[in-house]
C-alpha cells in the first residue's frame, strides 16, 4: 500500500509539475499572440523564416521587401500579413513601411531590420556607388525606420528593435567590403541607440548570424558566384568551424527567443561567438581571412 501510494503521488506530482511546465512555455509563446512584427527583406532567405515563424507564433507580420509576388507567396502562408512593397535603397520607403504599419494595424510591437544590400567587389574596384548602395540599404535604412518606430513606441510605453547585424566586419570578409563597412556602421549605431534609449522601455537587441546557407545570391562584380565563394574543404580546421553554415530556420528560432527575452548581442551558434573573440585577436583574424581570400582567388581563376 504503501508503495502503491507513493507511486500515485509521484505520478500525481510528475503530471502536476509537466502541466505547469507546459502553461508557462505556452504563456511565454502567447506573448507573441496578436502582437505586430515588421520584418524587412521577408520575401527570401532569413526574412522570409522569421515572418512564418512569427506568424506561427499567432503574431500579425508585415512584410517588406522590393519583390511583391515573393511577399505575395509568403504571405498565403501567414494568418494575418500586411505586404508592403518598398525599395529600402530609398530612404523614404523607410518611413512608409512604418507609417503604414501603424495606420493598418494601431501599433508596431517589433521591428526586425534584416534587409541587406550584398556586393562581391574586389577591394581595389569598389566604386562610390557600390558604398552608397550598401549604406542606403545597411544603415540609412534602418537608422530612419527605428527613428520612425520610436515615436510610436514611445506613446506606447514599449517596443523591440532587432538588427540583423554581421560579425563579418570584425572578421574583415574579403571581396566583400561595402557589405562588411555598411554592417559595422550598423553595428555602431545598434550601440550608440543600447545607450540612449536604455530605461525607455524600449529593447535594443543586435543579432549576429554568421554563415546562413540560403537561395539568395548577392549583387557581384566580378562574374556570378555561389553564396560558398569563401569556402573550401581545404581550409584548416577553425576556418571550416567558423564558416559551417546554419539554416534561416535555425536563425528563426533565435529571432523569437529574442523576442520573448530581449538581449544587448545573440550570436546565431558557439562557433559565431568564439570567431567573434578570435576576430579581436589580429594574426588569427588575418590568417583566416587570408584562407578565404586564397579560397576566392581560386576559384575566381577556373
Amino acid at each position: 500500500m504503501i508503495f502503491n501510494g507513493n507511486f500515485l503521488f509521484l505520478g500525481t506530482f510528475t503530471f502536476a509539475g509537466f502541466r505547469q511546465i507546459i502553461e508557462i512555455l505556452l504563456r511565454g509563446r502567447m506573448k507573441l499572440k496578436d502582437k505586430v512584427v515588421l520584418v524587412t527583406g521577408a520575401s527570401v532567405g532569413i526574412g522570409e523564416a522569421v515572418a512564418l515563424a512569427f506568424g506561427r507564433e499567432g503574431a500579425k507580420v508585415v512584410l517588406v521587401s522590393r519583390r511583391k509576388e515573393k511577399l505575395d507567396a509568403v504571405a498565403s502562408h501567414l494568418q494575418d500579413a500586411f505586404v508592403i512593397e518598398a525599395d529600402l535603397e530609398d530612404s523614404s520607403a523607410a518611413v512608409r513601411m512604418i507609417d503604414e504599419t501603424v495606420e493598418r494595424y494601431g501599433r508596431l510591437d517589433i521591428l526586425i531590420n534584416n534587409a541587406a544590400c550584398i556586393i562581391v567587389v574586389p577591394s581595389e574596384e569598389v566604386q562610390r556607388e557600390d558604398l552608397l548602395k550598401a549604406f542606403r540599404t545597411n544603415l540609412v535604412a534602418p537608422v530612419i525606420a527605428a527613428q520612425c518606430a520610436l515615436k510610436y513606441f514611445r506613446k506606447q510605453g514599449n517596443g523591440h528593435i532587432i538588427n540583423i547585424g554581421s560579425p563579418g566586419f570584425m572578421m574583415g570578409i574579403p571581396f566583400y567590403s561595402p557589405y562588411v563597412c555598411s554592417k559595422a556602421a550598423l553595428s555602431a549605431w545598434t550601440r550608440t541607440i543600447q545607450a540612449e534609449w536604455t530605461g525607455t522601455g524600449i529593447h535594443i537587441s543586435e543579432y549576429f548570424p554568421g554563415y546562413i546557407k540560403t537561395d539568395s545570391r548577392p549583387e557581384s562584380r566580378i562574374g556570378e558566384v555561389e553564396q560558398d565563394f569563401l569556402m573550401s574543404e581545404k581550409q584548416n580546421f577553425l576556418t571550416r568551424i567558423f564558416t559551417k553554415p546554419k539554416t534561416a530556420e535555425s536563425v528563426a528560432k533565435d529571432i523569437i527567443k529574442l523576442a520573448l527575452r530581449p538581449k544587448i548581442l545573440m550570436h546565431s551558434g558557439a562557433g559565431v561567438k568564439i570567431g567573434s573573440f578570435i576576430s579581436n585577436l589580429p594574426s588569427f583574424r588575418l590568417s583566416i581571412a587570408r584562407q578565404m581570400a586564397e579560397t576566392a582567388r581560386r576559384k575566381m581563376r577556373k
